[in-house]
């Protein structure tokens, strides 16, 4: 398929989108591009814009997500959007610094009414271009039909690693599953770090490549913008989800936190292990008090973030992410 062609049928997607939350009595919202606030997840670099006063800082928004929240505070209770959103890292086949992202917000829906909300999405995308809930990825046939697998993470560690995380809560302990499957790591090294050493190295690789599916309950020091979730055992993981199609992570749901002071704690713990780790290599940004004052006003909320060009990629057979993009920014 000719570039211009994947382009043509790349916004047949986003209006798909806007018909099929339209149909589900959304309302689509636009939220600012220039913020104080861009995003407070540590490892996330945001585009920061020098302002010729020099008072303060302005950045692109990494996601448009507390910006949704402040609506939501509002009365609105189905939220969409379709916007760009920012961040300083480098291009890649699946990462791109400004790509589109679509974000919704549902109040008073569950996170398993969640993931039926976005498996009945999908299908209705695939169905238009495709007329069938199967499709062709790099040379694999992925199937869409429903209901699609849910795997919890401690599940996958068990399995794949013949451990359970639940009693691996230190650094050394981690640390002593790297060394044992040759994954170059140091003592030292940060829980997460390491948990993410073992992830991108010995799990991600073995997750289905012909089928969609959920991973979740994430551990929680790594969702610092949602709810916890109690297991069976008593032990507390993050009441979240991510969304994984042909082996691409494509979004990121959670059970929103609506608690200030809890929030607040989080951002600052988000904002020291920040600069911890890159210093002055990362642009600092004031925690948003208003989106404080905002969630507390909130209903009980889930949402999900979807990359739209990933998504495209995935859907129009395309080897990179450039391939569905028609113009190109210059960052």
């Amino acid at each position: 398929m000719h570039n211009s062609q994947k382009w043509q049928k790349r916004f047949i997607v986003e209006r798909t989108i806007r018909e099929f939350f339209w149909s589900h009595s959304y309302i689509e919202v636009r939220t600012p591009l220039l913020v104080q606030s861009p995003g407070m997840e540590p490892h996330i670099k945001p585009i920061e814009l020098k302002r010729a006063d020099d008072q303060s800082a302005t950045f692109l928004p990494t996601s448009p997500e507390f910006a949704m929240k402040k609506l939501l505070a509002q009365g609105l209770d189905r939220i969409f959007q379709i916007c760009s959103s920012f961040r300083d890292e480098p291009r890649s086949r699946e990462h791109h610094p400004e790509f589109t992202m679509l974000e919704f917000y549902e109040a008073n829906l569950s996170l398993g009414g969640l993931q039926n909300r976005v498996e009945e999405l999908f299908r209705r995308i695939c169905l238009e271009l495709h007329q069938s809930d199967t499709f062709q990825f790099q040379g694999k046939s992925i199937s869409l039909a429903g209901p699609w697998k849910r795997f919890r993470v401690v599940d996958l560690f068990q399995e794949f690693l013949a451990i359970d995380l639940r009693t691996h809560e230190t650094s050394l302990s981690l640390y002593e599953v790297c060394k044992k499957h040759q994954i170059f790591a140091e003592p030292e090294e940060p829980w997460d770090d390491l948990y993410f050493k073992l992830w991108l190295n010995l799990i991600e690789p073995k997750l289905p490549t012909d089928q969609a599916y959920f991973v979740t309950h994430y551990p929680l020091s790594q969702s610092s913008l949602c709810n916890p979730v109690i297991d069976e055992r008593g032990y507390a993981w993050a009441n979240r989800f991510e969304v994984y199609v042909g082996m691409l992570e494509l979004g990121n749901a959670f059970d929103e936190l609506r608690d200030p002071e809890k929030q607040r704690a989080n951002f600052l713990k988000d904002q020291k292990i920040r600069a911890e780790t890159y210093g002055s290599l990362y642009p600092t940004s004031p925690i948003d008090e208003e989106l404080l004052q905002s969630i507390q006003k909130m209903p009980p909320t889930s949402g999900i973030a979807l990359g739209v060009d990933r998504l495209c990629m995935l859907m129009l057979d395309a080897k990179s992410i450039d391939e569905v993009l028609p113009l190109q920014s210059y960052w």
